[in-house]
């Protein structure tokens, strides 16, 4: 139990490499133009250092705001598995505790242990050989829970088509 503990922690390490203290890492889920999806490692580096909730010291707070449309807790069962789908609205998933993978249309899979950012805009897929979006389950032997929160749309002024949520591209 150990060992997979460390290697969960590994990998969340690597996938936060080059994101400076002041920038958030996420997982972008996006489709080309032939409707083929993909993953890209992103930064959202467009914070100010402001007071946000509390006077004290000032924090890191982004300058871009998504207007929310739903939110939902989500306990996907250990050794669960879906289904090829696209994702029915632009959306943040947050793993609260566990870990599951998602894995786009040309074979990319990024695990999102506890403590991962993913955002997910692979809405113009196109069904290509029997895969239409994104595959998503569970890894390991316990139950993962995320918390997923819908947008209205994307953020304005998007500077590259692999970080749709906004920020600079980093792999």
């Amino acid at each position: 139990m150990l060992k997979k503990l460390l290697l969960l922690s590994c990998i969340a390490t690597q996938s936060y490499a080059n994101v400076a203290d002041q920038e958030i890492g996420y997982w972008s889920l996006w489709s080309d133009e032939q409707g083929i999806s993909h993953q890209s490692f992103c930064k959202l580096d467009d914070l100010t250092l402001q007071n946000f909730s509390v006077k004290g010291d000032p924090e890191w707070v982004s300058n871009h705001d998504m207007k929310t449309t739903r939110y939902v807790f989500n306990i996907m069962p250990r050794h669960w598995t879906g289904t090829w789908h696209k994702s029915p609205k632009p959306q943040w998933t947050t793993t609260l505790s566990g870990n599951w993978y998602i894995e786009s249309m040309d074979g990319h899979r990024v695990e999102l242990p506890a403590g991962t950012l993913s955002f997910g805009y692979d809405i113009n897929a196109k069904n290509t050989n029997r895969k239409l979006g994104h595959l998503s389950g569970t890894v390991g032997d316990e139950p993962t829970k995320i918390l997923v929160v819908q947008v209205e749309d994307l953020p304005k002024n998007i500077q590259d088509k692999r970080c749709l949520a906004g920020g600079a591209f980093i792999r």
